[in-house]
């Protein structure tokens, strides 16, 4: 019983150790509103990095919403949109949430 137990605490902090020292590579990578694949060997487009930029393009008009913000709250990138959504870089990815997108549709 005690050779088990032994066992069980060496195979713990074993595991512990192993998982702690995987690299920080898992991290998610963007540039603009693609993210690193390194299944697909490159960049494909992701709504994780489509709302970090609008996040990031509504802070430098002077919004002050974090990227998880607006990843975690539709009206809270709806807000965002609306406010820096006419920025090329943002406005496809916007599409829907500004103003002109709302009076092409109540005709």
């Amino acid at each position: 019983m005690k050779k088990t137990a032994t066992f069980t605490a060496f195979a713990g902090a074993f595991l512990f150790i192993a998982v702690s020292a995987l690299p920080a590579s898992a991290e998610i990578k963007c540039q603009g509103s693609t993210q690193w694949n390194s299944a697909a060997g490159g960049w494909i487009p992701s709504p994780y990095c489509e709302d970090n930029l609008v996040a990031t393009v509504a802070r430098e008009n002077g919004m002050r919403w974090s990227n998880a913000a607006v990843r975690k709250n539709p009206a809270i990138k709806a807000e965002a949109c609306r406010f820096a959504g006419s920025d090329i870089r943002i406005n496809d990815i916007c599409e829907g949430h500004l103003p002109e997108d709302n009076n092409s549709r109540s005709r």
